[in-house]
């Protein structure tokens, strides 16, 4: 699921995180955080945590 959500999201161009509460949130457009998603592929969920392990 990880694959297409970061396919589908990638060609939509849009990046998401979850926030304090877990729930899913768009970044804001050429955001810090967008940037460092879009530049790693990873469009979907990114966090340090997952992105290390």
């Amino acid at each position: 699921m990880r694959e297409g959500m970061n396919r589908f999201l990638g060609n939509l161009g849009v990046t998401f995180r979850r926030d304090q509460t877990g729930r899913p949130r768009i970044n804001k457009p050429d955001s810090y955080l967008d940037r460092e998603q879009k530049s790693s592929g990873e469009y979907y969920y990114y966090t340090d945590r997952e992105s290390t392990g």
